[in-house]
């Protein structure tokens, strides 16, 4: 049945939501297989959880005006790494109002209205073995269990034989972090090379991120271009990020997503900084503006070497594989 679940060791996150609403907990015996949420515009109805043929019951109430949506995640070979969300009001009531789940393999949602307060547990290590909350009409709130990396990639004896050789094989460094930005769009990862040599960034009128490209060093020490990630039409200028070959890298990344003018809602990396262990190069994009919101990939000692994101006709989302010291 692919290995059961000992929750000793686990750290709990959350829940992020409303603070009324009857207490629930979800831990269960086996790795999760399935999550079902059910939502409407403006609200997280309820949400439901299997692992192999046991279903767990509602946490919430599933609505019949709302729509339902089935994830099917491929365990051992994919399993949960982080969540995402706003919560909000909704009828008089504090819900959560939208949820977004990644793996190790891609995104599923955003659910819901992505509209309120943002919340998020970024994955920075581990992997998400069940969940908690709070429920009344509505999904009030909801927070992750959560294996501490360390034990995830070395498992102690209390693990032995409950996480299969995959899992801890594909959780050992460099790991993926993010991606941060829009919910949706077509997913992209470059994988993990020796070190990144250049950066170019394609920008236009609308001051948005329309698309990025990198070089990267491989292990035998050839150079290779990715592809270019966003989209070309519009594109004005391209922005050069030259690294020193001798000693400069990448440690991480930062900036602002938000919805750009004109695209009906439409949500896009809107500036981007790329940060070394010698500088800052950028901003390149629009630094600040109404609605944006802040990232910033984790301050913990390391280099990038390769990025992954999505892509929307511009970029949507960017995120990293770190390499930790």
């Amino acid at each position: 049945m692919g290995g059961t679940v000992d929750f000793k060791g686990c750290i709990t996150h959350g829940p992020w939501g409303a603070s009324d609403g009857e207490e629930w907990v979800y831990k269960p015996e086996n790795f999760i297989r399935k999550i079902i949420v059910n939502y409407r515009a403006g609200a997280i109805d309820a949400i439901t959880f299997q692992t192999c043929e046991i279903e767990s019951s509602w946490f919430g109430f599933p609505s019949c005006v709302g729509k339902s949506y089935t994830i099917s995640i491929n365990y051992p070979l994919e399993y949960l790494v982080s969540i995402s969300g706003t919560f909000g009001s909704f009828n008089g009531s504090d819900v959560v109002k939208s949820l977004c789940f990644k793996t190790n393999v891609t995104s599923y949602g955003p659910y819901g209205t992505n509209s309120g307060t943002a919340f998020s547990y970024d994955g920075k290590g581990g992997m998400v073995l069940g969940f908690h909350g709070r429920a009344h009409s509505y999904l009030s709130a909801i927070g992750v269990y959560v294996i501490p990396e360390s034990l995830a990639s070395a498992p102690s004896s209390t693990y032995k034989g409950k996480i299969m050789p995959e899992l801890c094989s594909s959780m050992a460094m460099p790991r993926e972090v993010g991606p941060w930005g829009a919910g949706g769009g077509k997913p992209w990862d470059d994988g993990v090379f020796s070190t990144i040599k250049q950066v170019r960034v394609h920008v236009g009128e609308l001051n948005a991120i329309y698309a990025l490209q990198f070089e990267y060093l491989k292990k035998d020490g050839k150079s290779v271009f990715s592809q270019i990630h966003g989209g070309t039409d519009g594109v004005k200028n391209i922005l050069v990020v030259n690294l020193d070959e001798n000693d400069e890298f990448l440690t991480g990344i930062s900036g602002f997503y938000g919805l750009v003018k004109g695209y009906n809602g439409l949500e896009t990396i809107r500036s981007i900084s790329f940060h070394t262990n010698k500088r800052i190069h950028g901003p390149y994009g629009e630094e600040r503006g109404a609605g944006h919101v802040y990232y910033s990939s984790t301050a913990s000692p390391g280099k990038i070497v390769g990025f992954h994101g999505r892509d929307i006709g511009f970029l949507s989302a960017i995120g990293v594989h770190m390499e930790y010291f």
